[in-house]
């Protein structure tokens, strides 16, 4: 039997420890991966590494680049802040790695395009850990997009009337760059451009606000630190094919309701996906039809890990990697345009 895949984290905070690692756990568990070294900058997360998950001690770093020198890895998992995707990407992929790295890509499409020009280099696969399409409802709605014909609107809404993260790097400039359109707008744009198979975006016209989350309120985060640009953020999405997107996304804002949805209209019927649940709107025996399709998920089966076996799969197997930077750079250079269309307070073209 092969040895297992040997891993290490760069960045070892929340999102790695209970989002990504009962994937790898699992994989652990099966024979074909195990985390043997973690990098993290904070000393908690290092000793959790050992405490938790048994790495030993002289494997965790509070250097990156001493693990990627000392540690023969086969994979890297990049969780570090927004800001710091990049440089542990194209190292990871200098020491001989596959990288997954979490979403966003990065927080610039110069950025990305670095990161999939490394991995090229060497060889290595580059996925970036969009979790949404690995929802039990996702896949379904990716399969039933085949009855509907080319999409030419969609709609992606994730809102969240009082959400601003309490925790971690979310709200600091400095290390996450954005707020909620890279920790929430990124999913449900993703998904969306996924579902349209991903056409070449031509124009961007956007706009964002912040006038709750930087004042005292009913939420737990501290307003004084909130340095991110926004808390709410619209935008309107052109494509090459004539297609339109609109999207809409938010920490804080006040509607009566949260939202985690999409709605895809195509030539011969439409979608309407949520994160729990689709509907499929055909015309069908002379009337217009909504029909429910069951979506029955595996006990157990979480998105972030899916998103891990499914990369692993890849590697083991030499197939392309599920999520690669050509699709993610699309959404990036997107998410870019946002921020540039909402400051400059015009339309975007993109080259």
């Amino acid at each position: 039997m092969a040895k297992p895949l040997r891993v290490g984290f760069i960045g070892f905070g929340g999102i790695a420890r209970d989002a990504h690692m009962p994937g790898w756990s699992k994989l652990k568990g099966d024979g074909v991966a195990e985390l043997v070294a973690v990098a993290d900058v904070s000393e908690a997360a290092r000793k959790a590494a050992v405490e938790r998950f048994g790495v030993k001690p002289e494997l965790c770093f509070e250097n990156y680049e001493h693990m990627l020198g000392k540690v023969d890895l086969d994979i890297v998992d990049v969780c570090t802040p927004n800001c710091f995707h990049r440089d542990p990407t194209v190292k990871a992929f200098k020491a001989g790695a596959h990288v997954i790295v979490e979403k966003p890509m990065t927080v610039s499409a110069q950025d990305g395009e670095a990161m999939i020009a490394a991995g090229k280099k060497a060889g290595k696969l580059l996925m970036i850990a969009q979790s949404c399409r690995y929802l039990p409802s996702a896949r379904a709605a990716k399969r039933a997009s085949k009855a509907i014909g080319d999409i030419y609107w969609a709609r992606a809404s994730l809102l969240r009337p009082r959400g601003v993260p309490a925790w971690g790097a979310f709200t600091v400039k400095e290390l996450s760059a954005g707020g909620p359109i890279y920790d929430l707008g990124v999913h449900i744009l993703d998904w969306c451009l996924w579902m349209m198979e991903f056409p070449k975006p031509v124009t961007v016209s956007a706009a964002l606000y912040l006038e709750l989350s930087n004042k005292k309120s009913i939420m737990k985060h501290d307003p004084k630190k909130y340095t991110v640009p926004e808390e709410l953020a619209m935008a309107l999405i052109r494509f090459e094919n004539g297609a339109v997107c609109t999207l809409e996304t938010s920490w804080a804002v006040n509607a009566p309701e949260g939202t985690f949805s999409c709605f895809l209209c195509g030539k011969r019927g439409g979608i309407d996906w949520n994160w729990d649940s689709l509907t499929l709107v055909r015309e069908e025996y002379g009337m217009l039809t909504n029909a429910k399709p069951q979506v029955i998920p595996e006990a157990g089966q979480a998105s972030h890990s899916e998103e891990i076996y499914d990369f692993v799969d890849a590697i083991l197997k030499g197939k392309p990697s599920p999520v690669p930077g050509e699709q993610a750079i699309v959404t990036q250079r997107i998410l870019d345009a946002i921020y540039e269309s909402a400051g400059n307070r015009r339309e975007v073209v993109l080259g």
